[in-house]
């Protein structure tokens, strides 16, 4: 009997900050998501430009496109992923004048540093939709 094929879900992973970058690679990774990596907003929108991807998890502090703009980009030109982001950012939302942001996109925010466990929830509830 042949063994179910694993599907492998691609997700783009915007942040700025290598480390976690990598952290949130590894974890995706054993989620079955195949993460590629960009660092700042620029990139990210040449990806996705290029590719298909089912998620994208994204830091809203980021320098030159920060998560805002390429969320505001990536709706105009990939409609379909409006719902399919996933924000982190280390400012607290509301500091940072993002809650309303948030709210509207009906996307969910994970505030640095956040659990992996949560991290794990939040990609399957996002995967899901």
């Amino acid at each position: 009997m042949a063994r179910p094929q694993m599907v492998m879900r691609p997700v783009l992973v915007v942040e700025d900050d290598h480390e976690l970058a990598e952290l949130l690679r590894e974890v995706l990774t054993y989620e079955n998501c195949l993460v590629e990596i960009a660092g700042d907003g620029m990139e990210a929108l040449d990806k996705l430009r290029t590719a298909d991807y089912d998620a994208v998890v994204c830091d809203l502090m980021m320098p030159w496109v920060d998560g805002r703009a390429l969320y505001e980009e990536a709706c105009r030109e990939f409609p379909h992923l409006a719902d399919r982001f996933l924000f982190v950012t280390g400012q607290a939302a509301a500091r940072a004048g993002l809650t309303d942001f948030i709210y509207r996109t009906n996307n969910r925010l994970l505030e640095k540093p956040f659990d992996v466990e949560v991290l794990r929830e939040a990609i399957h509830e996002l995967l899901r939709r």
